[in-house]
């Protein structure tokens, strides 16, 4: 009776995703904790033993509802497991219920919590650049943000650079100047993020573009006192159809 117990107990745990881990403890915050740390042979263990899956979810920072193994490996820039998952064929792609991906984690999580250690923010930057190279989408479902809106919101201006020069799309899902979702150029302007701005501007972007019943990005400076964006913003959306950002404004 007992036994079988423990055993319905173990079964919904799984079900709930937490990995049965190495050892035989059935431990979330272990694992994790593992990835933040990547250890990567902790990691292969537990999937080379079957009692994890590349594509399991755990609770984490953020995503108490599980986030897939591949993002938390991303939020903590844990290279070597995320290339170990990456080759063990894991989901690139993978969402949490609030639609972000490895990509717009690895993109908004650019500096430690102080911002000031450059070695963890090149390793995010070496992140996103791993995951673009295995081929993790640049965009995500319509009307949602974007890798590339993360990195302007969070002004990670060469992120920013770097998925414009992988072809990301630079107002997102936005259509003849109507939005549903805010571009990333919004992004960088509710933040007052002026190197992340002038990329996305440079590569077309179209401050003229307004959120379904709502603002422009210069408004948006605007409401948050963001003065060194508003006049670069003011200047695009006074440019002619056909002229670009750079030969009449910075």
């Amino acid at each position: 009776m007992l036994r079988a117990l423990t055993c319905v107990v173990v079964v919904l745990f799984l079900l709930a995703g937490c990995a049965q881990m190495p050892g035989g403890t059935s431990d979330s915050d272990r694992l994790r904790n593992a990835i933040a740390l990547d250890d990567v042979g902790f990691v292969q263990e537990a999937v080379r033993s079957g009692r994890l899956g590349v594509n399991q979810r755990i609770p984490t920072p953020g995503f108490p509802e599980g986030a897939p193994l591949i993002m938390v490996a991303a939020r903590y820039a844990a290279i070597q497991t995320l290339r170990y998952l990456i080759s063990a064929g894991a989901n690139l792609n993978a969402q949490a219920v609030t639609g972000e991906t490895a990509l717009m984690i690895a993109s908004y999580f650019d500096a430690d919590d102080s911002g000031t250690n450059a070695v963890y923010s090149e390793r995010h930057e070496q992140a996103v650049r791993i995951l673009v190279e295995a081929g993790a989408s640049l965009e995500n479902e319509p009307h949602n943000y974007t890798p590339l809106a993360y990195a302007a919101y969070q002004g990670n201006a060469r992120i920013v650079r770097f998925l414009l020069e992988r072809g990301a799309r630079v107002d997102g899902a936005a259509e003849n100047g109507l939005t549903y979702v805010n571009t990333p150029l919004m992004m960088a302007a509710i933040q007052g993020n002026l190197d992340a701005a002038l990329w996305l501007l440079r590569a077309g972007a179209n401050a003229r573009t307004r959120l379904h019943r709502g603002h422009t990005a210069t408004e948006l400076a605007q409401k948050y006192k963001h003065w060194n964006l508003v006049d670069a913003l003011k200047c695009a959306e006074r440019l002619p159809p056909g002229e670009r950002f750079t030969q009449r404004c910075r």
